[in-house]
């Protein structure tokens, strides 16, 4: 099966700067992954250091053997877009699981309990993706953006939802963490939910984008933060009730 772009992706020139940016910031990335096990080598801090860079290295495989798998899910690609990057999910959270448990640490990943862990995080994730896929149609940002947008949308999720939890949201530590270490660590972890997707995505022609900035349809994922807390508050209720029977 022949992958066609349409001319207006063939003509479009984006700006450098995202790629050269990206790159500086996965260096520094790379860095702080083998800094962190050094300079403290907790079980927690080896567990989050060996999940980010296996994510990372599970978006190069899929990567690699792109031209295998892609043109057998490009027939109904939105569809499967959402699809591939919702698995990608699971696959991404079970890592961190499995080397949490392997690494002896606790409190890496949601909960220790496998069944618990997805239900807890699949809600987010898979709403996220859809509404990415759905966005990406309209807007074909370019692969440098898209990957920092994964980065973006775990603030979201695990910034914002985990350091409310937590209490340590908006502590000055957690305002310098977030954008000078967080957000470039967290771009491999997303970059398979989101790169492969927006990969079947282009190989259908772009719908007509809205007269909306482009921002603004970019931060259209986190709008999923606001039924997804409902939903963990829910969750979070029930658990407690019923583990007190």
């Amino acid at each position: 099966m022949t992958l066609e772009l349409s001319a207006g992706q063939v003509s479009r020139q984006p700006s450098p700067w995202p790629r050269r940016i990206l790159r500086l910031g996965l260096i520094w990335a790379a860095f702080l992954l083998i800094l962190m096990p050094v300079s403290d080598p907790t079980p927690e801090n080896r567990t989050t250091a060996l999940s980010i860079g296996l994510s990372g290295l599970y978006t190069l495989l899929l990567y690699r053997t792109r031209r295998r798998w892609l043109p057998r899910l490009a027939g109904r690609p939105l569809r499967n877009a959402m699809i591939l990057g919702s698995v990608n999910a699971a696959i991404v959270e079970t890592v961190f699981l499995l080397v949490e448990k392997l690494m002896g640490a606790k409190g890496v990943a949601a909960n220790p309990n496998p069944i618990l862990d997805l239900l807890v995080t699949m809600p987010w994730y898979i709403g996220m993706v859809i509404i990415f896929v759905r966005m990406q149609h309209r807007r074909r940002f370019a692969p440098s953006i898209v990957l920092m947008l994964g980065g973006l949308y775990e603030i979201g999720a695990d910034g914002l939802i985990g350091g409310s939890f937590s209490g340590a949201l908006f502590t000055p530590a957690a305002l310098l963490l977030f954008p000078l270490v967080m957000f470039w660590l967290f771009i491999p972890v997303y970059s398979s939910m989101v790169l492969p997707p927006a990969w079947l995505v282009d190989t259908i022609p772009s719908a007509s984008a809205p007269s909306i900035p482009a921002w603004r349809d970019a931060f259209r994922p986190l709008l999923w933060l606001i039924p997804f807390v409902v939903y963990l508050g829910i969750f979070l209720v029930t658990a407690g009730a019923l583990s007190a029977i």
